[in-house]
């Protein structure tokens, strides 16, 4: 991970770069513009200095021409026609303007006298060295004629002439005497290297003259060259890529006609290589490049710096969180700063504060139970590693009928009765041979004494619970049933400690006993209850459930019209295994409507036999609580029937008042949804369940079904025989059928008859069978006497 000083240094490095690389950018456009117009300048600059030189040059020539033409001793030579004395004047005005040829001719072109300036070179015997020396000669053209007497009528003021492969530029003019033309003055300088030189001093340029003739370049005269030397050929081509625009980027160039004659072209061409022109321009850049290095150098530096200063606090924050985060909330960070960095730093020691505060509450609160204030079941796990050490006895302590207050009263009184269990818990927790204090969560506490009597601890709780415990005019005894442990005698794993005492506290919910002391056979049935919640999953795909029938004697006819289908579970291990064993496993486990959906087809199935044998029975099928919340369980009821061809009326469904107390109103409907279709609704295990008068009168059923607890000591329990006769009058006082279930002798089956009953049901009629047995049972009743139903 790039640092963020790394990150601030390279941000400015890049704005940096970027302005340099604008300047740079800014610095070389215009010194090639600079570049450019100075090339440009300094070619017009030599094109309009050489113009000007040669046209100096030609006018002077013009006019000593001119001049020496009125002279009296010209005028005085051509009239006398003395040729020797002629060229002897001629010489002499030749030497006055230093020209390298001078000419006189006659009025009608013959050439009368040509005087001719040559450099011939010599080599010094003594010395080795050569030297020149000019030497005048008579012209090649003595006594002929002139070639271009149409000069004699043009007004040009200089011509350019030849004579043997040199080239003169000269001027014309007339001798007069009395207004005749008695003759003609030629004078003219040679267009040679040593001219080319002077231009090329003024200018600076490589200077050529160039004859063109019939598309061919004779090069007539060049100047000395520096350092760059190119040969004849090399010139001419450079002087042809001029005239054809194509100057070489190492090149400037410029050219300039100087006389056009006899098809025939004088020019001037002026070149130099680029560098030598801006050799000037680039020596001042190195010192711009060396100046701009030194100052991104130094905005480097300067930038390292400001990012240094920045990410340095930055950094002593960054390395306190890592202190924050490794869970140290004390040291502080101070900065002296009062800029941003330094309010970031307070901020950091603020919540450096809050983050203490609220690690301390998280703590709290992960060892805490919030109802209580007790310390909770993880922080019971860190105790007992302290404790493994020692003898101790553990308590699993349970409050009873709390579900009750809480569906009664409601949960916020159920709230209450916890904490004032647990205040008086503490007060035990107060005395030296009490340990620790555990409320695992909902009614349950776990208590860690030194080891005692059990019944001398027991005695402890009871007394400190004998208090009622009053809210709101309702006053309440609380009670506990406890779970016992030790250790090491139970087992030298403290971990497993508490399983063992919530085994125990288990064992007397279903004793009935308020105290056990752990035992290892009590293991066995919670190791066999685990292993029929698994094998329930499979057990109705293994075709492993078997429905059983149990008869309901109608006491009227004296016949078996009605029967209650039992579901048995043939363990392939276990062996059969009784409803009571996995009833309750299949509704905590979600099983359950799977299973009351099997028993309500095979019922239905077995009904369509028996229909189709003659025998016309109503089957009464159990169904729960969470059944009636299922949302299609009518649906598969109604299409279960219509399937099978089964009347409505064969059907009775049986449901417990607890089923009902759940969810009244949604019971109602579905019942009542039930009741419209033709079947038979009936309530079971009656006296047993919380429900009152007023919900048994809205419920739609046709029968109430008396519990068997209030049937089975009808003949030795006097109230059980108030409380049935009462429930007999009452259910036939609201038009309902009335059934006893669990007679087991004629006393029951006499006492029943005589008080009204209408359907009895128990071992005394017939156990329950399966259909292969119960069907001839039914084919062939047994048959009972008068006397049977009397006292």
């Amino acid at each position: 991970m790039k640092s963020l000083k790394y990150k601030i240094f390279l941000l400015f490095v890049s704005i940096l770069l970027i302005a340099q690389g604008i300047t740079f950018y800014a610095l070389y456009v215009t010194n090639q513009n600079q570049e450019e117009t100075e090339i440009n300048s300094r070619l017009s600059s030599a094109k309009t200095i050489f113009t000007e030189l040669f046209e100096h040059r030609v006018e002077y020539l013009s006019a000593f021409t001119a001049i020496t033409a009125k002279e009296h001793s010209i005028k005085k030579v051509f009239i006398d026609g003395d040729v020797h004395h002629l060229l002897t004047v001629l010489n002499n005005q030749r030497q006055e303007l230093d020209t390298d040829l001078a000419m006189s001719i006659t009025p009608d072109g013959v050439i009368t006298g040509q005087l001719q300036r040559t450099s011939i070179t010599n080599i010094d015997a003594s010395t080795g060295e050569s030297y020149f020396y000019n030497k005048i000669d008579h012209g090649p053209e003595l006594g002929k004629h002139f070639m271009f007497p149409s000069w004699f009528q043009s007004q040009e003021s200089s011509y350019i002439y030849a004579i043997d492969g040199l080239h003169y530029q000269v001027s014309l003019s007339p001798v007069l005497y009395r207004n005749q033309v008695v003759g003609w003055l030629l004078f003219g300088f040679e267009i040679n290297d040593g001219l080319a030189d002077q231009f090329k001093a003024v200018t600076g340029l490589q200077t050529e003259f160039v004859l063109k003739e019939q598309g061919k370049a004779l090069l007539t005269a060049s100047s000395k060259q520096n350092t760059q030397s190119f040969s004849d050929e090399k010139k001419l081509h450079i002087i042809n890529n001029i005239d054809q625009s194509s100057i070489p980027k190492e090149l400037i160039a410029t050219s300039v006609v100087i006389s056009q004659f006899e098809n025939r072209e004088l020019a001037v061409y002026m070149y130099s290589l680029r560098e030598n022109i801006v050799s000037m321009l680039e020596e001042q850049w190195w010192p711009l490049m060396i100046l701009a290095t030194l100052t991104l150098l130094a905005s480097l530096t300067c930038a390292y710096l400001i990012a240094a200063s920045i990410s340095r606090p930055i950094n002593r924050l960054v390395d306190h969180a890592k202190v924050i985060a490794n869970g140290h909330f004390q040291k502080k960070i101070i900065f002296k700063e009062k800029n941003e960095i330094g309010q970031l730093a307070n901020e950091f020691n603020h919540m450096q504060v809050a983050l203490l505060q609220r690690e301390e509450a998280i703590t709290r609160l992960a060892n805490h139970d919030l109802l209580t204030d007790l310390p909770n079941r993880h922080r019971l796990n860190e105790v007992l590693k302290d404790l493994k050490n020692q003898r101790f006895m553990m308590l699993h302590l349970n409050l009873r009928r709390l579900k009750d207050v809480n569906a009664t009263l409601g949960y916020d009184v159920g709230d209450l009765v916890i904490q004032a269990l647990a205040n008086r818990l503490q007060n035990i927790s107060k005395q030296q041979h009490v340990q620790f204090l555990v409320h695992i969560g909902a009614d349950e506490f776990i208590l860690i004494v030194d080891s005692m009597e059990v019944n001398e601890v027991s005695a402890q709780i009871n007394k400190e619970l004998e208090e009622i415990f009053c809210f709101q005019g309702i006053s309440l005894q609380l009670q506990v049933r406890m779970g016992i442990a030790l250790y090491p005698e139970h087992t030298p794993d403290v971990t497993k400690l508490v399983q063992m005492a919530d085994t125990a506290l288990h064992h007397t919910r279903n004793t009935g006993n308020l105290v056990q002391i752990y035992q290892p056979e009590l293991d066995v049935n919670t190791v066999e209850r685990l292993n029929l919640i698994n094998d329930l999953v499979q057990a109705i795909p293994a075709n492993q459930f078997e429905l059983y029938f149990q008869p309901k004697f109608c006491i009227a006819i004296k016949k078996v019209k009605h029967v209650e289908a039992l579901v048995r579970w043939k363990h392939p291990t276990l062996g059969m295994i009784p409803p009571d064993n996995f009833i309750s496993i299949a509704e905590k486990t979600g099983q359950i409507e799977a299973l009351t959906r099997w028993v309500f087809t095979a019922a239905i199935v077995q009904c369509k036999k028996w229909n189709e044998i003659g025998l016309s029975i109503n089957i009464a099928v159990n169904i729960s609580a969470e059944n009636l919340k299922e949302p299609d369980f009518y649906d598969f009821v109604c299409h279960t029937i219509n399937q099978h061809k089964v009347g409505p009326d064969q059907v009775t469904l049986e449901v417990t008042e607890s089923s009902v107390v759940g969810d009244t109103a949604g019971a109602i409907k579905l019942l009542s949804q039930f009741k419209d279709y033709g079947l038979k609704i009936s309530i079971d295990d009656y006296g047993t369940g919380y429900s009152s008068l007023a919900q048994l009168k809205q419920l739609p059923v046709h029968e109430l079904k008396i519990d068997k607890s209030f049937i089975q000591r009808l003949e030795k329990d006097v109230d059980d025989q108030i409380i049935v006769r009462s429930t007999i009058d009452l259910a036939h006082n609201m038009g309902l059928k009335v059934v006893a279930e669990g007679i087991e002798d004629a006393f029951s089956l006499a006492w029943l008859s005589e008080s009204g009953c209408n359907y009895v049901q128990g071992y005394y009629i017939s156990r329950p069978k399966p259909a292969s047995e119960l069907t001839p049972w039914l084919l062939n009743p047994p048959r009972f006497e008068q006397s049977d139903f009397q006292i």
